[in-house]
């Protein structure tokens, strides 16, 4: 395979995704390569809890249909169901608050489930493993994952980087398409809106 189609294979596979503007609480720590192999490794057994409230929401996302039902058959037992829902995110919340995810948007980032680029003060090396913690606002969802630096254009600092997460949990990824579809869908409704006025 040339190294052209290789290029473009690679950038159609990073388009799989829908990609939006956003401003989010943003860290990103880079991992010595000495240390690379053991933070790989150890990732899948460590348990987040800002992943918790993640894997909580898509527990929840594949019994829908079995909400709805209850919507339509049991009104009353569905309101409580939807109360105890917020009580658990709530305590998800707070279990979360203390892992060092920030508290406000604090970086504008282009994401997608694929990664994201964002203009960095400190300079990385290009294909250095960093660990990501980003935090989605307005619902204050953690993800924290494990990714390559794919691009950093050198100035002041990586005026333009971007990141390729290798290491998501499933519930991580589908929280960010989630976030992403939210975002897209709300802008599209003021757009349209602001069209009529």
């Amino acid at each position: 395979m040339s190294k052209a189609s290789e290029q473009s294979a690679q950038d159609q596979e990073r388009r799989r995704y829908f990609r939006i503007e956003d401003e989010v609480g943003l860290s990103v720590v880079p991992i010595a390569a000495a240390d690379e192999a053991a933070a790989i490794s150890g990732f899948d057994d460590e348990g987040s809890h800002a992943s918790l409230m993640n894997e909580l929401r898509a527990l929840r996302d594949t019994h829908l249909p079995q909400r709805r039902s209850l919507e339509y058959k049991f009104p009353t037992v569905a309101a409580y169901m939807r109360m105890v829902e917020k009580q658990i995110d709530l305590l998800a919340a707070s279990v979360g608050d203390g892992d060092g995810y920030a508290s406000a948007p604090d970086t504008r980032v282009n994401l997608s489930a694929q990664g994201l680029s964002y203009e960095a003060r400190e300079t990385f090396e290009l294909g250095s493993l960093v660990e990501v913690r980003l935090t989605l606002f307005p619902d204050r969802c953690g993800i924290k994952t494990l990714g390559r630096i794919v691009r950093c254009e050198r100035g002041a600092g990586c005026e333009s980087t971007a990141v390729e997460f290798t290491q998501i949990r499933d519930a991580d990824r589908e929280a960010i398409i989630r976030h992403v579809h939210m975002l897209q869908r709300l802008r599209l409704q003021a757009s349209s809106e602001s069209a009529f006025d």
